[in-house]
């Protein structure tokens, strides 16, 4: 599983990245197996501005299944990785057992 992480316009980027880098490989863990690739884009959204929203976007491309899209905006961008780590997780796990049981469901089916 290969993870490229980008920081726009954030204060202590190396220490958010390295966060954003802990928290998605823990909530990916079980599924590194089926995962090709995870991009997270770490960004203050009013730029040099340094307005009060900071986002997090997860893509995650999966073998075999369209990619998967998190978002998550908060003013505290720890927050909002772990928010999007937590949601990530989710959809992963949801999408993999849609999976196995279309996988188990054609195989009952065609005997």
């Amino acid at each position: 599983m290969r993870l490229d992480i980008r920081c726009l316009h954030l204060d202590n980027s190396e220490h958010v990245a390295r966060h954003a880098r802990e928290r998605l490989a823990a909530a990916l863990q079980n599924f590194q197996a089926r995962i090709e690739r995870v991009d997270v884009l770490l960004e203050d959204m009013h730029g040099v501005k340094h307005g009060v929203e900071r986002c997090c976007t997860v893509r995650v491309a999966i073998t075999g299944a369209s990619d998967v899209l998190i978002q998550h905006v908060d003013p505290d961008i720890y927050h909002a990785i772990d928010e999007a780590a937590r949601r990530m997780k989710r959809t992963v796990r949801r999408r993999s057992n849609r999976r196995r049981d279309i996988a188990h469901h054609r195989s009952v089916a065609a005997r």
